[in-house]
């Protein structure tokens, strides 16, 4: 990775086909953090990761998860920068 990742995230998509990104600390597995997000409660039970990896300190996401078997997307620095305006 060319830029210091700072945080991991997940991406993912619920029945509507809506996505939607989730960030949280790296001391945090990928598949524990997802399969934690369907238990938070009824709006979250269908939650699909569709991609994964880290966010740089600029916002950019980028790398894998090697516990999902995920990469990140392009399509996800946008997804991000949108939630955060």
């Amino acid at each position: 990775m060319s830029e210091i990742a700072s945080i991991k995230y997940v991406c993912t998509k619920d029945e509507n086909g809506k996505e939607e990104i989730f960030t949280f600390p790296k001391s945090i597995d990928h598949d524990r953090f997802a399969h934690a997000l369907c238990e938070i409660g009824p709006d979250f039970q269908y939650r699909e990761p569709i991609s994964a990896g880290f966010v740089t300190r600029r916002g950019k996401c980028l790398g894998s998860s090697g516990t999902l078997d995920l990469d990140s997307r392009i399509a996800d620095t946008a997804i991000l920068a949108m939630q955060y305006a």
